[in-house]
């Protein structure tokens, strides 16, 4: 049996050929083109160009301590595997879109419970292996998820669980800090990406921010696949930043926000 790439023993295979450059003509995504240099400047202070950068990436990752609950517990129930939703992954793909309109109306905490489940199991990346933990934390508001108070929480991935910051209706503030939309108020709940950027970028440098973005961006995706595949709506959302971690202080303090996700019961307009 044949070894695998890159550990065959033996002689080396000959080289590749050249590879002539195609130059092909290519059409305009846009008629005028808009540069945004401090884009371009973040992405070349964010790239590795030598073999020591790349070295020096791998390895250990910044030591994040969790501080101890302080709030009352939520154990997350999943639903068990031989109940999970018989779905082809290509079906559920498919389906998946950005929710436009939410109903006012409660999903179950199996489902909750679910979403989290299969979105924070880990992914396995040069930045982070699939069993450690994440660089970003999950917070969470909470309006309608029965067995469940309305109010602010935040994912305990070392229990796993959700603990109670603060109980209470946040339609409205969660509508505001989804830059004043509806759709982050009408929504069963809100799930927010923050990270301490502190020891992330201590231990990476600039990169450590991609890093986190990434992260952040596939467990939001991991959320839109558990939502559609269990017949719920979702979408990623916008938001003030600093206000968002205001929200979650003192528990957020000093952390910045990667992403939002808003999952809740689809509606059609007029139906909220």
């Amino acid at each position: 049996m044949p070894s695998g790439l890159g550990h065959t023993p033996g002689l080396r295979p000959a080289l590749s050929p050249a590879v002539q450059s195609l130059a092909l003509a290519t059409i305009p995504l846009s008629k005028t083109e808009v540069e945004y240099p401090a884009i371009q400047a973040m992405h070349a202070a964010s790239s590795v160009t030598n073999r020591e950068e790349v070295t020096a990436w791998r390895g250990s990752r910044p030591q994040m301590v969790a501080p101890q609950p302080s709030g009352r517990l939520f154990p997350l129930h999943p639903q068990a595997e031989d109940q999970l939703p018989q779905i082809p992954i290509e079906e559920v793909i498919l389906r998946r879109g950005s929710t436009r309109h939410f109903a006012q109306q409660p999903i179950s905490f199996v489902q909750l419970s679910t979403l989290l489940d299969r979105a924070t199991r880990g992914m396995d990346a040069d930045f982070r292996g699939p069993k450690g933990p994440p660089l970003t934390d999950l917070y969470l508001i909470v309006h309608a998820v029965e067995e469940l108070p309305s109010g602010a929480y935040v994912w305990r991935n070392d229990q796993p669980a959700l603990e109670l910051l603060q109980e209470g209706n946040f339609r409205r503030a969660a509508g505001y800090l989804g830059l004043g939309q509806e759709l982050p108020a009408d929504a069963s709940v809100n799930i927010f990406f923050l990270a301490d950027l502190r020891p992330i970028l201590e231990r990476w440098g600039n990169r450590g921010y991609r890093a986190a973005q990434l992260e952040a961006g596939l467990m939001g995706g991991k959320l839109y696949l558990a939502a559609y595949a269990q017949g719920l709506g979702a979408t990623g959302l916008t938001f003030f930043d600093h206000d968002v971690t205001a929200c979650f202080s003192p528990q957020a303090e000093g952390k910045s926000v990667m992403f939002l996700v808003a999952v809740g019961r689809s509606a059609k307009q007029g139906e909220r």
